[in-house]
Formats: structure tokens, sequence, C-alpha cells
């Protein structure tokens, strides 16, 4: 089956034009409830752990081709500019609704299901079931499901365990490649230990609610490639977590089990330093908290192939954690100049805690395609003015003024994408141009407080998207807003829903004028 073998006349416009794509990847969608916006990142990594694609490069030409249509009503994006979320047209979702009953692609089972294509849908047999139960709803599950390649659960709300304990029964399942329970509140202990009994997983996202540790058993799982606990409190895991021989990403907030660091030369000992130097294929690492306890801080230099990198610091950070971690973080940086192609990306979150951690960081001529600092820092951080090239910066509630992050941009080369959530900027004005800004194709800044701002358009004669997101904006006298009719690339600018009227009316009336009428936005306060 290809995407050029359906008949044009039952396949909508918006799918017609859409070129070389694996049309299964689309049909995927169908797992998702309507009105349910996708991550693209999660989707792709599905695709792969199903096989539906083979190979990385493969899926994101897929994810490429499908976010680059008309396909979706609602799109959001990374302040890279990378489609982060989407969501399907109406008749797009329908289309490949009919599609995936008319190929058996994605059974969907409510309670309220009907007979399909003759068969009841007990009699069915598939390779994905998508649930979505409902208090007080009987589901009326497929009687064999040892074929099924992936589940996903998705309650709709106020739904108790009852309602949809027959679906983890994990006997049921025999060759299980991707399992979704991240809106599932209620695994037990026991629901672990069955899912450890999946040995093909690929794909694990669960939400693991009250429990608070993964232990030793998760060794079953020698074919997981992604590990998505994310949203859970910190959860304690095993050192067998880490020695997952395929694990390529994991996500949530975790810290090294006491076990596994109490005795002297653990490093050595545990087998961890071994295989993390030589083995492992960890590339995501998002994230880990630091305090008292030994563990992901002395680790992290081992890890020759991680591109993302997520740090909590908490409040009692020990000064041997913080030192050993500070140093693997420089090296972490330094080494974007040799592997320029790993696209290194570092987030580090102090809100719990004093901001001085990153000044011990050291200044490395390194690269970093995307950096995330939040929290509060009594100075921009040095190690940012001393980076060789940065593509991203995000800086959220720091308490740094306009002036002071203008001062410490003014070494940074190569930054295209600006994120500032900041409630004491004081003013935002680009009014001299700049070498450092010049690159610069989208800034975003959300500010809950007054803030004057006054942007003109020689300093960016790149800037494609301007969100600035506030709601007590005003302008700098003398100066315009937002100079926008002198902005060649612009193509996108946004306000704050709730600035006044005149303002709205101004900014349509100069956007209509523009050359590339770029779109108009009035949006809420978004991070």
């Amino acid at each position: 089956r290809t995407a050029q073998g359906q008949r044009a006349a039952d396949v909508p416009a918006e799918l017609q034009n859409l070129g070389d794509y694996n049309p299964n990847c689309l049909l995927y969608l169908c797992l998702f409830p309507r009105n349910h916006q996708v991550r693209t990142k999660p989707l792709a990594r599905r695709w792969l752990a199903e096989g539906l694609v083979q190979g990385e490069q493969l899926a994101v030409k897929n994810m490429k081709i499908l976010t680059n249509s008309s396909i979706f009503s609602s799109i959001q994006r990374s302040n890279n500019g990378e489609v982060r979320r989407c969501q399907p047209t109406d008749e797009t979702f329908r289309y490949i609704s009919q599609q995936s009953v008319s190929e058996n692609f994605v059974l969907f089972c409510d309670g309220a299901a009907q007979p399909s294509q003759g068969k009841s849908l007990q009699a069915q047999v598939g390779r994905r079931l998508s649930v979505h139960p409902s208090a007080n709803v009987q589901l009326n599950l497929p009687q064999d499901l040892s074929r099924l390649r992936t589940l996903a659960v998705f309650p709709a709300g106020e739904v108790n365990l009852a309602s949809y304990e027959d679906v983890l029964d994990f006997a049921r399942y025999q060759v299980l490649r991707v399992l979704d329970l991240k809106e599932c509140a209620h695994l037990s202990e026991e629901h672990l230990r069955d899912i450890w009994g999946q040995v093909l997983i690929k794909y694990l996202s669960i939400n693991l609610g009250s429990i608070a540790e993964i232990n030793s058993s998760i060794k079953h799982l020698d074919q997981l490639e992604t590990l998505d606990l994310s949203g859970s409190q910190t959860v304690t895991v095993f050192k067998e977590v880490l020695l997952l021989p395929k694990l390529k990403h994991l996500f949530g907030r975790f810290q090294l089990s006491k076990k596994d660091t109490f005795t002297p030369g653990w490093l050595l000992t545990s087998g961890l330093q071994e295989f993390l130097k030589r083995k492992s294929r960890l590339e995501t690492l998002a994230g880990f908290v630091t305090n008292e306890r030994l563990g992901f801080p002395q680790l992290l230099n081992l890890m020759k192939h991680l591109r993302k990198v997520k740090i909590w610091f908490e409040s009692d950070a020990s000064e041997r954690n913080v030192k050993v971690l500070s140093k693997s973080i420089t090296e972490f940086i330094g080494a974007g100049v040799t592997q320029p192609d790993l696209n290194r990306s570092l987030s580090i979150e102090f809100e719990e805690c004093s901001g001085e951690y990153v000044n011990n960081i050291s200044q490395v001529a390194g690269i970093l395609a995307s950096l995330k600092l939040r929290g509060n820092l009594p100075q921009f951080p040095p190690f940012v003015a001393g980076l060789s090239a940065i593509e991203e910066l995000c800086l959220w509630s720091t308490g740094l003024t306009w002036e002071v992050i203008r001062a410490g941009l003014s070494r940074v080369r190569g930054l295209k994408y600006l994120k500032l959530i900041e409630d004491n900027l004081g003013r935002l004005d680009v009014l001299s141009e700049a070498e450092h800004l010049k690159a610069i194709e989208r800034i975003c800044v959300v500010c809950k407080q007054r803030l004057e701002v006054a942007i003109a358009a020689r300093p960016l004669p790149n800037l494609v998207s301007l969100h600035i997101l506030c709601q007590d904006l005003h302008g700098i006298p003398h100066n315009p807003l937002i100079e926008i009719t002198r902005m060649a690339k612009l193509q996108e600018v946004a306000l704050h829903h709730q600035v006044d009227d005149t303002t709205k009316d101004e900014l349509l009336q100069i956007a209509d004028g523009h050359p590339n009428t770029p779109k108009v936005l009035f949006l809420e306060y978004l991070l």
C-alpha cells in the first residue's frame, strides 16, 4: 500500500500533495483522542519502536513532510521554530480514521464501539489498541490481544481503576513494543512487576503516581530504547536502568539508589563506570536531581553519547556534588567543539536554591545548540558569555534586567533563538545595531509585570518571529513599539490577548501593509 495508490477522489485536498511519505506514519495519529495535541518527538520514537520506519533519518523525513503540510489545524512550535505539538484537521482525522478502520490499523475501544467490517470488536485482531475508558462504562476489549504491538490508554474524566483494569492484564500481550500509560494515575507495584515481563518493549511511558522507585527488575527490558517517567515526583532508580543496553532516551526526575552508591569504590564495583564509558547508548538524560546523594553527578562525564541533559539543583546539594558536576558540565560544553554534530542541549533549574551554583561552571570555548537556565541569578553567567557559539537561549525567572542580559549577550555568537520568561526586565529596547543580534530569527518574551518596549528593524535583519506576551505593555517615548514595516523577513508577530485595543488595531493595520503580510496573533501567557 502506498499513498499514491489511494484514490484521489477519496483523499482530502491537504493529503493529495504530501509527496513521498510513509502513510502508516499518518495513520498512527488515529491512536490519539480527537483534539489531542500530539507531541512530535515522542511520536517519531513510537514509529521507530514499532518498526514503521527504519532509522531516525526516515522518521525525521516523514515528520517534516507531515508538519510542513496543511493537515494540522493546530501547531505549537518550540522557540527554535520546530513543531513541538500538532493536531490534525477534522477532515484529515475523519479520513485517516476511516482508513484505519478499513485496514484494521488501530483498534479503538471506549466501551461503546460498534462492530465493523462484519466482525465484532471482540473478534478483531489488531496490532494497535487505543483505549478510552469512561466512568461506569464496561469496556468491550478484543479477545485476542497476543499480537498487539502498541497499547495506549487515555482515561476520560474521573475514571477509577475498575473501569480499565482488564486492559492492565499484561499476560494477554506477547509482542508489545510500545506501551503508553502516561495518563493512567492508578498503577500499582504489581502492575510494574507485570510490565517488567514485557521483554520486547522499546518505548515505555508511564505515570508512576505514588510509586517512588524503579528497582532492579527493569533489567529484563533489554530492548528498551525510551523510558519516559516525566511528570512524576523525584524517582529513585537502581543502576539497572542505566545498564539497559539499548536505552537512548531517559525522561523524568531521577536520583540513583543509595544502595548502589553506598560502598567505597562503587563506581568500579557496580559496573557502571565500564559500561557507561564503553557501551552506553544514552543520548537523552532529562533529567536528574543534584542533592547530597552521590550518583548522577559522578556519572555524567562517563556518558559519551549524551546530546540532551537536564539538571535540577536542590537546596541540599552538597559542595562535593556541585564541584564534580560543574566540572562535568564544563566538559559537556567543551566537547561541543569536537562533536558539533551532536547538537548538545543543556537545561539547569535551581529554583530551590541559589543560582550561584552556575558560577562554578568554568568558562570554556564550547558550543551548545540550546541552553535553558531557570531560577534566580546574581549576575549574567560568565560561562554563557564565554561560549564560542550558542543557537538557542532561554532565561526563566532569573531576575535579571534586560540591560544586564543585553550586556551579557554582547560576546555570544550564533544566537538565533532567544526566549525570556522574566518579570524584572523593566524595558526591552533593541535600537542599536550589534553583531551579536544580527543572526536572531525568533524572539519570545513573556512578562507579567509592566514592560516598556521599543524594537527597531535594523538590529534584527533576520527576524522571522516576534512574540511579546505582556498584558501591561507600553512603548518607549519617541520610538515605535515594534518597527515591523522594515523587518523584511518577518512572518509572525504576537502580543498578549489583553493588550489595549488601540495597540491591537495599530499592529493589525501595519501588518496588513507589510509585503509579507505577517500572521498576527493575540495569545495568552504561554510557557
